[in-house]
């Protein structure tokens, strides 16, 4: 099962973690973790190339693991361009997991 963690702080999605391979099917044919990393990689690109928010992020394939993590300290207009990215991606995964609820779970935490 893929785990995602939404982490907020006063009101503002600061991070996402991404772990665990979903279990739907064999690698290569796994829907499932393929939406997780469409969404995910959307995600990053905008926060990266769209936004330019420069986000940190580590990813390790292997064991299906990626963290994408926001600079808090953006100004105020990075910072709510980079909230409509992270909402949205939010949304998405929250979603996919309502249809895939055996395979893959969304849990948020706020700090």
């Amino acid at each position: 099962m893929t785990t995602i963690k939404i982490f907020k702080q006063k009101k503002m999605i600061t991070s996402i973690e991404c772990s665990g391979h979903s279990g739907y099917a064999e690698k290569g044919r796994d829907i499932v973790c393929s939406a997780i990393s469409a969404i995910i990689g959307t995600c990053y690109l905008g926060l990266k190339n769209v936004v330019k928010a420069e986000p940190k992020h580590s990813q390790d394939d292997e064991n299906g693991y990626f963290l994408i993590k926001i600079n808090q300290k953006l100004d105020t207009i990075l910072m709510e361009r980079a909230q409509i990215i992270l909402q949205t991606t939010a949304l998405s995964l929250t979603e996919l997991s309502k249809d895939y609820k055996n395979f893959v779970t969304v849990k948020f935490i706020t700090k």
